[in-house]
């Protein structure tokens, strides 16, 4: 019998439609400035891990920064100051997220029974489809000078570049054969 490969049921039939969707929060920045105004030298003098102060009536992130966030701060850094010596910062811990993640991947797939023993697969996949941004976190440190760009993504960032996450979108196509 010779197969019908261009029927209604060869088109309509073997269609498979698979997503998966990432939606998660901002990760919590741990900012800290490098002093050791509390006279403590936890851990040690040179590397201060203590909180700074907030400054009241300020926003703690700036509200352009998605715009270009590769020449705009994520942090404002009007918003936060050195504590005065012999005290400690009053900024709670965790109490700044960083940026939202969000994605998209889809993929689309048509399986073919070209004979018995024959089959077609054909598959388009789609990561991050919608080509939305996500960013890894700005740097911890509130000290004059540093700068709280964010330029990379979240899979960068952790030195781990590859697919879901958070950079563009990659499409691609694959044909199987299976006997």
């Amino acid at each position: 019998q010779i197969p019908d490969l261009f029927g209604p049921k060869r088109l309509s039939q073997g269609w498979q439609v698979n997503t998966i969707v990432t939606a998660q929060s901002g990760r919590p920045i741990p900012l800290v400035c490098s002093c050791d105004t509390s006279g403590t030298s936890f851990p040690t003098p040179s590397n201060g891990h203590q909180r700074p102060n907030l400054v009241a009536g300020q926003p703690n992130i700036n509200s352009n920064w998605e715009s270009s966030p590769d020449i705009v701060g994520y942090l404002n850094g009007n918003a936060f100051s050195q504590p005065p010596d012999g005290t400690f910062g009053d900024l709670g811990r965790d109490a700044i997220y960083g940026p939202h993640f969000w994605n998209l991947d889809f993929a689309i797939t048509k399986n073919t029974a070209i004979s018995e023993r024959l089959n077609l697969q054909l598959r388009a996949e789609f990561f991050n489809i919608f080509n939305h941004p996500n960013f890894a976190l700005p740097g911890f440190s509130i000290t004059p000078g540093s700068n709280d760009v964010i330029t990379q993504t979240p899979d960068q960032a952790q030195t781990n570049p590859g697919l879901g996450g958070g950079g563009p979108r990659v499409i691609q196509l694959a044909a199987k054969l299976t006997f």
